[in-house]
C-alpha cells in the first residue's frame, strides 16, 4: 500500500493568502487544488468518485485510476485515494484557499447564533449581562457563518477556554449555537492574547468564526 500524503494547503500560500509564486512542484499542488475545487464546486454528498485522473505513473506508465474522495472521520480533512494504485492522502487547511469554491457537501442545521463580547472584570465572569449581544437568525444568519462553524468544527466544542488571569479587564467572547443536535455554548477568555501566545489551533478556529460574525454585524440586516 502506498504511503498516505498529509498535505497542508497553507504551506503553498504567501502572506496575503495567494498562491506562492515560487513552488517546487506546481504540478503536484495543482493536483491537490483540483481535488479541493472538485469537492467544493457543488454541494454533492461524499464519498464519491471524481472526474479526475490519478497523478501517478507506476512503471513510468499513467495509472488508469480516478480519484475517490470523502472526509476523514471526525475532521474536515479531505481524504482522497486511487483504488487502482492505492495512492492516497489527506488535505487539511483547504478552507478559504484559492482552490476553495465555497460549496459544502453537507452543512449543519443552525437555527440561531447568539454572540456576546466585550471587556469584563475577571471577578464578574458569572455576570455577563453587560456584554454587547448580537442574535443572528433567519436572514441575518448568513451562509458564511454556518460554513465557518462547520469548517472550524465548533459544534462539539462546548466549554470554557482561555486564561482569565492574564488581564483585568479581560476580553470575553461567548458563542451560543442552537442547532439541530442541541445547543453548544463556548466561552473564551482573552481571545487576542491566546492567539498571540499559544499555537493551539482551537483559538484560531474560534477566531475565524468570530470574524465571520463580526463581518455580519456590520451588515444592516443583523439584529443587535
Amino acid at each position: 500500500m502506498a504511503d498516505t500524503w498529509i498535505t497542508d494547503m497553507t504551506h503553498f500560500l504567501d502572506a496575503e493568502g495567494k498562491i506562492a509564486a515560487q513552488l517546487l512542484s506546481k504540478r503536484l499542488i495543482q493536483h491537490f487544488g483540483s481535488i479541493i475545487a472538485a469537492v467544493t464546486s457543488e454541494p454533492v454528498m461524499l464519498p464519491r468518485q471524481l472526474n479526475l485522473k490519478c497523478r501517478r505513473r507506476p512503471s513510468k506508465k499513467p495509472c488508469s485510476g480516478t480519484i475517490h474522495v470523502g472526509f476523514e472521520p471526525g475532521t474536515t480533512n479531505i481524504f482522497w485515494h486511487c483504488p487502482v494504485c492505492e495512492d492516497r492522502g489527506a488535505i487539511r487547511n483547504w478552507q478559504r484557499t484559492p482552490w476553495d469554491k465555497g460549496a459544502r457537501p453537507e452543512l449543519p442545521t443552525i437555527n440561531r447564533v447568539t454572540y456576546r463580547h466585550g471587556l469584563v472584570r475577571d471577578d464578574d465572569l458569572e455576570e455577563l449581562a453587560g456584554l454587547e449581544t448580537v442574535v443572528l437568525e433567519g436572514p441575518s444568519l448568513s451562509r458564511d457563518i454556518v460554513v465557518a462553524i462547520h469548517d472550524n468544527q465548533l459544534l462539539g466544542a462546548a466549554g470554557e477556554y482561555g486564561d482569565p488571569l492574564v488581564g483585568d479587564p479581560l476580553q470575553y467572547d461567548e458563542l451560543t449555537i442552537e442547532h439541530a443536535g442541541g445547543t453548544t455554548r463556548i466561552g473564551l477568555c482573552n481571545r487576542g492574547i491566546m492567539l498571540l501566545t499559544t499555537h493551539e489551533e482551537f483559538y484560531k478556529q474560534v477566531h475565524r468564526v468570530c470574524e465571520a460574525i463580526e463581518r455580519a454585524i456590520k451588515m444592516p440586516q443583523a439584529v443587535s
